[in-house]
């Protein structure tokens, strides 16, 4: 069960440096800060943060086109891992999409990230296609997932 005190609200500027630190200990091939700061300034995207004790706890992105939505990426600080953050911060993002008018979502995940993709299943979400060779880092395919929002 989600904890009470765990508060979902869009990402600012001021978050950076904190969504930079759990960046760089969740993905093998971090954004740039850059990145966020132009993502904050991009009319087409939607950044999130889950903020605990006035800490973020993790943070999420999307991108709506049209009647598409492309979940840009989901990362929660390893402390508060398996706490339902995740699915809390994929949820709002869902929210969004369909604010938006957008018919499906799509995201890549990398086959070896087990429980981003038990997280994703449980959402609805399912394989689409697969992206080979998509992680430059170290050659891993992508899998293409994607959920219909209707």
């Amino acid at each position: 069960m989600l904890n009470p005190d765990f508060i979902v609200r869009k990402m600012t500027a001021q978050d950076i440096d904190e969504v930079m630190g759990i960046e760089k200990s969740s993905f093998s091939l971090p954004w740039a800060r850059e990145s966020y700061f132009a993502e904050l300034r991009n009319d087409l995207a939607a950044y999130l943060v889950c903020e605990y004790e006035g800490k973020v706890a993790g943070y999420g992105g999307i991108w709506v086109v049209l009647e598409e939505a492309h979940i840009t990426n989901v990362a929660v600080s390893e402390q508060f891992r398996r706490s339902g953050i995740g699915k809390t911060l994929m949820c709002a993002l869902e929210k969004i999409a369909r604010e938006k008018k957008a018919a499906r979502i799509i995201l890549e995940v990398r086959p070896s990230n087990s429980a981003a993709l038990t997280m994703y299943r449980g959402l609805g979400y399912v394989p689409a296609g697969i992206r080979k060779r998509y992680y430059y880092d170290n050659g891993e395919d992508a899998i293409i997932m994607v959920k219909y929002l209707f």
